[in-house]
């Protein structure tokens, strides 16, 4: 097993993996990937199979793999048996630094540190996705029921944003935003990316950014001031996406997340926890 450099011809070997392969997400997909991080590898098996697109970084000097922000989890695409992933499992704990997530669904490393995340089931579900809400949302939608959700421009959604939970949060700085910023102008040109905001007349209460892509919608980012709280507009927001969605789209995934407080928001939606695994390397500093 060995990490190769991107070249075309990997490159096209990927791209096809990802147009085959019904499991693969928004978040797989290479322009999106090389919009988020600016170079990548490949891990291939003994028989030159690619099991893995890999970042690539330095740090310290030294090359280093790390999960890119935005990219929750990188997705297993080598052969689907315990035995291969466990390979690539012990073959990425050896890099000295490393910090990748990974989704291997249905298989799952042994004896790995999870991550969760949460999904709520829409368009396949024989349910009213509302049947699933909890009595704190029903709550919040009974006093949010005279605000409107309309279309936000991304740049009224990152001055909001940045209003509220300041210019830097956790690894948010300015070169984060100008990733974030260039992949919704990328997926607008697919019709992948939703930006909406919750108002109470002509004044914004909350935002929320999303993308879709095969039947499939990501909340990226929301969020909301206090006159918002007071009012359930992220609650109204998150419903009225749900409304609008849930009979072209089969599931809404949360993104996030591993703190108990967001996560346990979004399971008041009637998500669900699922798993990823967590991999480091040899140094612990990553």
């Amino acid at each position: 097993m060995r990490i190769v450099t991107e070249n075309h011809q990997l490159r096209r070997q990927y791209e096809q993996i990802v147009a085959l392969k019904s499991n693969l997400d928004f978040f797989s997909l290479l322009w999106v990937q090389d919009i988020l991080h600016p170079q990548w590898a490949y891990v291939l098996d003994a028989a030159d199979q690619i099991m893995l697109r890999v970042p690539v970084s330095k740090k310290f000097g030294i090359k280093a793999y790390l999960q890119p922000l935005f990219i929750r989890s990188l997705t297993y695409v080598g052969p689907p048996n315990q035995s291969a992933l466990s390979e690539l499992v012990a073959f990425l704990g050896k890099k000295n630094l490393l910090h990748l997530n990974l989704c291997s669904k249905p298989l799952m490393p042994a004896k790995s540190k999870i991550g969760i995340y949460q999904s709520l089931t829409l368009g396949k579900s024989s349910k009213n996705p509302k049947d699933t809400y909890s009595e704190n949302v029903k709550r919040s939608l009974k006093k949010a029921k005279h605000l409107t959700v309309n279309g936000l421009d991304f740049v009224v959604f990152h001055r909001f944003f940045i209003q509220q939970k300041g210019a830097n949060l956790g690894s948010l700085d300015a070169a984060a935003w100008h990733r974030l910023e260039n992949l919704v102008a990328a997926a607008s040109h697919h019709e992948a990316v939703v930006c909406l905001g919750a108002f109470d007349g002509e004044q914004l209460l909350a935002a929320g950014l999303f993308f879709k892509w095969d039947k499939m919608l990501y909340f990226i980012k929301g969020t909301l001031n206090e006159v918002g709280k007071k009012n359930g507009a992220l609650v109204f927001l998150i419903d009225s996406v749900i409304e609008k969605f849930a009979s072209s789209h089969e599931v809404l995934d949360f993104i996030g997340s591993n703190q108990e407080g967001i996560a346990s928001f979004y399971r008041k939606f009637g998500a669900v926890d699922q798993k990823y695994s967590i991999h480091k390397g040899r140094l612990p500093i990553v």
